[in-house]
């Protein structure tokens, strides 16, 4: 419906025969500035009135105070032109009375010479300011008619007895405007449709969705929200936001500054707020209540960790305390800032992957996803249809529409190649195609796919022997390796061993106490040949015995260690007659010789000192001596 603020009675006659002529249906009702204000929130609320139609300065005050269109008939130079020369049959002295913002618009200079009539203008603001300059013009009894644009002017000057004229307008701009206020209301009932779809949308999100316009008015509220608040949208749709004293409303909105994944407490709950701020007081804030985002963040983490498409450690998880692996990390970090292939080379059980994820999450692909192979553990055709995919009926068993490649999956992210050492030459050659290209093309397909992914490669082999043994491709090694990564096993940083043994005795529930002081030493000269695995294996070990096995924790250690030194015992060869060690001061060397021994004799103390020809208690002693020099 259409709505129209008439300035006069006559305006409001003739409009509405212009409008029944166009068939168009409209209300009107007769006002100015705030009175107009008024019969136009009668419309809207009684006849769902969308748009308006005024006149001149009333239709900007409308505009002010109303969100919905508002069309304007300007009053023109003719119009008052016309007025004017019906007033001056009066005198030729005229109070032309005209808003302030009008004023500007007109040529009064122009007007008077050309009608040879003195103009007197009069400015007002509001309808008290239209009051008073009537009554001063009466107070002077000089009969001077008056010229105005609103009915008002009109009903106060006839009960004071001063002539006065208003400005009409003319049917041609009557006309113009409901045609323009029919095209507006057409095109608001298709933003109509487009609102209540986009509000269907924002009503099925997961997070509570609030907006609020450029005045601070709540335009959105969904149903999420109005859940969060324990209210009905339409509680406080339509109202400003300075004026809802919900505490929890009041905290999403806070200082109206921009906000990402920002945590707000409100009483015993938590919630996740996102704030976009799109002018002074205009903003969207999407919330969600911490407990169901980490519901479905779990659930999303739980399918990517199953099919391994997400790297879950970071740097800050390796375990460490000297300076080599410092220097390790130190590299893989800047390692991470660039783009470049990566070859990282370690024993096995060293937490090569561990490093590759690190990295990936270090990297500028840490939102794409992680890829992990172990190309050792699967057949040279399987492992080629998991790296390259395949399409519909390339195989016998192949699957229904075919599957993607973990190439082509690793799109924007990482691929890490375990054991790169192990694939065959059929496959380093397709391999090494796709890195140089860029490019994949599935097993019994014709397209060819551009991928965009990182590769981190490991092995634990000599690969520049494997090189020079024709076993390795040299131009796939050197696409491998253009940058190097060397993580030192852990008997060659020994200063790492006992955090390395507390973390995991931590992780495991154990006690640190189970472990003696001298198993610890002899953990600590132990070389741990399957590195950083068989020493969480070895703490399951004592997890699992836990206060129930009688024997040396030491000989929980891998059977091949028992074996080895069962050999040793058994042959007498020459490393259990001689000792190898670091020429330092007397007392470090003495601790060597000690640490040593225990080692061969199990940690058996009477067996060490029988050996060494001296006493148990002297033993101690000079153990407890070098442990408070240590």
């Amino acid at each position: 419906m259409i709505g129209v603020v008439a300035p006069y009675s006559d305006f409001k006659k003739e409009i509405k025969q212009i409008a029944s002529s166009m068939t168009i249906p409209i209300v009107v009702e007769v006002g100015a500035l705030q009175a107009g204000l008024s019969k136009a929130k009668q419309m809207i609320r009684n006849h769902e009135v969308k748009v308006i139609v005024a006149r001149g300065v009333t239709a900007n005050f409308l505009k002010s105070k109303l969100d919905i269109p508002i069309i304007k008939i300007d009053v023109t130079n003719y119009d008052i032109v016309r007025t004017i020369n019906d007033a001056k049959k009066i005198d030729k002295s005229i109070v032309l009375i005209d808003h302030f913002e009008s004023s500007r618009r007109i040529d009064l200079s122009t007007i008077s010479e050309m009608l040879n009539v003195d103009i007197d203008l009069k400015l007002y603001e509001n309808e008290r300011d239209i009051s008073n300059h009537i009554h001063e013009v009466a107070k002077t009894k000089e009969n001077k008619p008056i010229v105005g644009t609103a009915e008002c002017m009109r009903h106060t000057a006839g009960k004071i007895g001063v002539q006065s004229f208003i400005v009409f307008s003319q049917t041609d701009s009557m006309t113009e405007s409901l045609l323009r206020a029919q095209e507006s209301l057409e095109y608001f009932s298709k933003e109509r449709k487009k609102q209540k779809h986009l509000q269907s949308i924002i009503s099925s999100a997961f997070d509570g969705v609030i907006s609020m316009n450029s005045k601070g008015i709540i335009t959105v509220c969904n149903d999420v929200a109005a859940n969060y608040l324990g209210i009905h949208s339409k509680d406080i749709i339509n109202r400003k936001a300075k004026n809802i004293q919900l505490m929890l409303f009041k905290k999403l909105v806070g200082d109206y500054s921009p906000a990402s994944k920002q945590i707000i407490k409100n009483g015993n709950k938590s919630y996740v707020l996102n704030r976009v701020r799109l002018g002074e007081k205009s903003m969207v804030i999407t919330f969600q209540e911490t407990e169901s985002f980490l519901v479905i963040n779990d659930d999303i983490r739980s399918e990517l960790y199953q099919r391994r498409f997400f790297a879950k450690h970071k740097f800050d998880d390796i375990i460490y305390r000297g300076n080599k692996m410092e220097q390790v990390i130190a590299l893989g970090k800047a390692y991470a800032n660039s783009e470049s292939n990566i070859l990282v080379y370690g024993e096995s059980g060293i937490g090569k992957e561990l490093m590759a994820q690190s990295i990936h999450n270090e990297s500028k692909r840490k939102t794409g996803p992680f890829i992990a192979v172990n190309c050792a553990a699967l057949p040279e055709n399987l492992l080629e249809s998991e790296l390259f995919g395949y399409e519909e009926g390339a195989f016998t068993g192949a699957k229904k529409g075919g599957k993607p490649g973990l190439f082509e999956m690793a799109h924007g992210g990482t691929i890490f190649l375990d054991e790169i050492g192990d694939i065959s030459p059929t496959l380093q050659a397709r391999l090494l195609r796709v890195l140089q290209e860029k490019e994949v093309r599935r097993i019994g397909g014709e397209r060819i796919l551009s991928v965009d992914f990182r590769v981190i490669s490991a092995t634990n082999k000599n690969l520049i022997q494997s090189v020079e043994k024709e076993e390795f491709r040299r131009d796939l090694y050197y696409r491998l390796n253009v940058l190097h990564l060397f993580i030192p096993a852990l008997r060659h940083r020994r200063e790492d061993i006992e955090i390395l043994l507390d973390t995991f005795l931590e992780k495991h529930g154990v006690n640190s106490r189970i472990i003696s002081e001298t198993t610890r030493r002899l953990l600590i000269q132990y070389d741990w040949p399957g590195n950083i695995r068989e020493m969480e294996n070895f703490i399951e070990r004592v997890s699992a015995v836990d206060d129930h096995y009688k024997g040396t924790i030491i000989n929980l250690l891998d059977k091949k260690y028992q074996e080895e030194k069962s050999a040793k015992k058994d042959n007498n060869d020459l490393e259990s007659e001689y000792l190898t060690i670091k020429v330092e001061s007397m007392e470090g060397m003495e601790r060597q010789i000690i640490a040593e021994l225990l080692i061969r004799h199990d940690g058996n103390r009477s067996s060490l000192a029988e050996v060494l020809g001296i006493s148990r208690t002297t033993l101690w002693k000079r153990m407890k001596e070098q442990a408070q020099v240590k």
